[in-house]
């Protein structure tokens, strides 16, 4: 599946979510829902070039920080442009 088709398989799910009528469907509905953001947040994930996936950046032998453009996690999500 592409990111476009999960994207909208994504959006059906929490639709049908706020439709459900009860708590085991509801709970249903925002699993699968997890599941396919979770492969969307795989497929748009790209690797943070100011520290190169490390998720910290080093000052000096005895001084590390955590990098501020991909707050630690070591990669960036992709922006899904618009036409």
């Amino acid at each position: 599946m592409s990111t476009k088709e999960l994207n909208v398989n994504y959006k059906k799910l929490l639709n049908k979510e706020d439709k459900a009528n009860g708590r085991k469907e509801t709970i249903s509905y925002l699993n699968r829902a997890a599941k396919l953001k979770s492969k969307i947040s795989l497929y748009t994930k790209v690797n943070c070039t100011k520290c190169n996936g490390v998720g910290y950046l080093r000052i000096s032998l005895a001084e590390s920080r955590t990098c501020l453009c991909c707050f630690g996690k070591g990669f960036l999500v992709e922006e899904i442009k618009r036409i």
